[in-house]
């Protein structure tokens, strides 16, 4: 790698896939041979330009996935085993030919050239992976809560691209099961009061508490049963195969109204207070088949099935027994009532809930939950392989299938973390590990979309492409697809923040930064912690990226790019200057904390002013599409606060996971972030003033009448003005230049 020593810039510069009563009904319009799904999705990626391509079918005598790309006189020839694989080539055209990327956010704009270059030698790539999973319970709450149509199709076009063909498919169940507790007795009052709000459905489905922010409005649960009809259409017309929930046991406690002898069991409700518990019900109650049953045939029924159930018992909570036997008649209960609708049921259990909590979930627990399932009827997530890797402790989970999962983010932070190095290192072993036993294929279980997209689009490519493994090669082509050409500057840029924060930073849990944090002077707060890397390195790459080609500076995705770095670089920079506040308070320097705490202000400031430039980072465009679902103002205010209470304190006034889903939006980085800031600052000066020590515990206390009156209070701010990314990254990086060199 070229070193480059840059001076400061300063002098430089669905309908319904089955509608019959049969059980289990395949689900129909999955046909990976029907060319329309890969044609529609041509014409909406670059329009105007599918008569331009040739796409037809090839057959391997092996069963491999694969795709072919060439060009014949003035066409493009795409082949492929089908329509994923054709997509997949799709995408490798565009990338390494057009030198553009497509996002999974609809508002970045797709560019290639007005005429399309040729494929100038035959490309051909296998896929070496049976299934390539993606998403967690999370992100349908962190990123894809307030989605409708329009999104969900262009984030299935980009996991069509990306060869995706197995995933997690769980929008719309609510409605599912309102008709099955109406058949167990509740009310409807009962039923919508048991759900939480919109906002914490993954939490609520996953087993974790219910009620929070509900009851959950008639209209939500109604929009969302149509929508799920549409994303299960339109995957498995690229010939995916979604996983659609099952039953775990969790149940309303209302449930006991109606049947008054069943045993259930309070599995708590993280910290959002004891009338938001979750009630388990013991498999060995006749009626937990009969409810398994019942939810299986309702959901084939307006759903159709692919055959896999993501059913996660347990989630982060401790079951009633840690006896062996106990959690094998779990399982066993569990997976009966699935084979009962349906013979060709595969269970999809997430292994989050192993690693969380390894200390319990020990091998001969876990052994006996896994062998009460017929062999090959489960298959386990290994959720968080970039950190730890379940399968090298388990016998390869016991020989049972097994997806190996890059997780990659948690609560949608923004934090520029990817381990690219070391994930590319994690899976060559992986397959070339001779006791690697039955792996299934890889995946992703991301917890928000961040500021890392590229490390999920390496994945996925991994997926064909083994090559992709010379991850220094990979990122300078990645680096292309941001310029839409070859530009030296960007490549060495993308290539140097692969050694700085890319090689193995892992995204771990509350990975937020500075100005995100509940106010302190030292240490770190809740649910954020930075990253440790060489800040300075990565403000010199900021600098470097100014120095591109125009054409480069020109580009929206370029221009995204420098925005996600600078915003990483003030983040940084905010964290510098906290250990000077902390300097100051210590030395009773009033005048060195008004001059510190006011740069850090402003830092906080222009972080929002540069995301702003981005449409994807605007709270204003969070709440608006929340309150988009309300009918009145009421139901609108309603929608906005369940909205802005996710983001921020999560849970109930004061709550413990205040934070942990904080992002740089802009908006809130103004309106709550930095309020919050101003508020400690004029606490802690007056201390200094008055020669008092500054109470942090009570300061922790006060503040959450500021965080809890904000989230319930309307949002009046107006959107801020739109400017070029390049002219305000520009701007700032000459404002914190000095900043950069003398505090890093």
């Amino acid at each position: 790698m070229r070193k480059y020593r840059f001076v400061i810039l300063l002098t430089a510069l669905i309908l319904s896939a089955s509608s019959g009563k049969a059980y289990p009904q395949e689900s129909k319009g999955n046909n990976k041979y029907d060319l329309a799904p890969v044609k529609g999705l041509i014409e909406r990626i670059i329009p105007g330009k599918l008569n331009q391509f040739v796409l037809e079918y090839i057959k391997d005598d092996k069963g491999i996935e694969k795709f072919q790309l060439e060009s014949s006189g003035n066409k493009i020839i795409i082949r492929g085993t089908g329509n994923l694989a054709l997509t997949r080539g799709f995408n490798w055209y565009l990338n390494y030919y057009c030198h553009t990327s497509v996002s999974w956010y609809r508002a970045e704009p797709v560019d290639v050239p007005v005429i399309l270059p040729m494929v100038d030698k035959k490309i051909e790539q296998e896929c070496r992976f049976e299934k390539r999973f993606f998403l967690n319970y999370c992100t349908f709450g962190y990123t894809m809560l307030w989605w409708q149509w329009p999104d969900w199709e262009r984030f299935i076009d980009w996991m069509a691209l990306n060869g995706i063909n197995m995933p997690l498919a769980i929008t719309g169940q609510e409605y599912i099961w309102e008709k099955v507790w109406e058949k167990f007795g509740m009310s409807d009052e009962q039923i919508r009061a048991f759900f939480t709000g919109p906002a914490h459905l993954p939490w609520h489905r996953m087993g974790n508490l219910d009620g929070w922010m509900g009851p959950l409005p008639q209209d939500f649960i109604d929009n969302q049963f149509e929508l799920q009809k549409q994303i299960l259409k339109q995957e498995r017309s690229f010939g995916m195969t979604p996983v659609l929930p099952a039953f775990a046991g969790h149940v309303p406690k209302a449930i006991k109204e109606k049947y008054p002898k069943v045993k259930i069991t309070s599995l708590g409700s993280y910290t959002t207070g004891d009338e938001y518990n979750a009630y388990f019900l013991d498999p060995m109650e006749p009626l937990f088949i009969k409810i398994q049953e019942e939810f299986l045939k309702e959901q084939t029924k307006y759903f159709g099935t692919d055959h896999l159930y993501g059913t996660d018992p347990f989630n982060e909570m401790d079951p009633p027994s840690w006896d062996a036997d106990y959690l094998a008649n779990v399982a066993k209960t569990i997976y009966k009532g699935m084979n009962e609708v349906d013979k060709n049921a595969v269970w999809v259990q997430m292994g989050w809930t192993f690693y969380y909590d390894r200390k319990h979930w020990s091998n001969p627990r876990l052994e006996a939950m896994i062998r009460a399932v017929p062999l090959g009827k489960m298959v386990i997530l290994d959720y968080f392989c970039e950190y730890t890797e379940l399968w090298k402790v388990t016998d390869a989970f016991f020989k049972d299938p097994y997806i190996w999962c890059y997780l990659g983010n948690f609560g949608g932070g923004t934090q520029m973390a990817a381990p690219l190095k070391k994930v590319a290192q994690l899976l060559t072993k992986t397959e070339e590990d001779e006791n690697k036993r039955n792996l299934w294929g890889i995946g992703s279980t991301l917890e928000g979309f961040g500021v890392n997209r590229f490390m999920f689009e390496w994945l996925f490519e991994y997926a064909w492409n083994k090559n992709a493994s010379d991850v220094d090669k990979w990122i300078r082509d990645y680096a292309d697809t941001r310029t839409g050409g070859k530009d030296v500057i960007a490549e060495e840029a993308w290539d140097r923040m692969l050694g700085v924060v890319y090689d193995n930073l892992v995204s771990g849990v509350g990975m937020g930064n500075t100005v995100e944090m509940r106010p302190n002077l030292e240490g770190k707060s809740n649910y954020t912690r930075p990253g440790k890397y060489d800040y300075k390195a990565l403000a010199d790459i900021l600098g470097q990226m100014l120095l591109a080609e125009p054409s480069s500076l020109a580009n929206p995705r370029y221009g995204y790019d420098l925005v996600m770095v600078c915003r990483q670089t003030l983040a940084n920079l905010s964290l510098k200057v906290r250990e000077k506040l902390l300097e100051a308070y210590k030395a009773k320097n009033l005048k060195m904390f008004d001059a510190y705490s006011s740069l850090f202000l402003n830092i906080a400031g222009d972080m929002d002013r540069c995301v702003a430039t981005m449409p994807e980072f605007s709270l204003k465009k969070w709440l608006d599409e929340a309150r988009a679902f309300g009918k009145d103002e009421k139901s609108r205010d309603y929608y906005e606060q369940d909205a802005k209470v996710l983001i921020t304190t999560w849970g109930q006034k004061g709550n413990g996971l205040i934070d942990y889903a904080a992002r740089d939006f802009s908006g809130l980085i103004n309106s709550f972030y930095k309020k919050r800031w101003e508020i400690f600052f004029d606490k802690v000066k007056k201390c200094i003033a008055d020669g008092t020590e500054f109470d942090q515990n009570k300061f922790n206390t006060d503040i959450a009448d500021f965080e809890w009156n904000w989230c319930m209070e309307r949002y009046n701010e107006p959107e801020p003005v739109k400017e070029a990314p390049q002219k305000v990254v520009l701007e700032l990086y000459k404002k914190y230049a000095a900043d950069f060199y003398k505090l890093f």
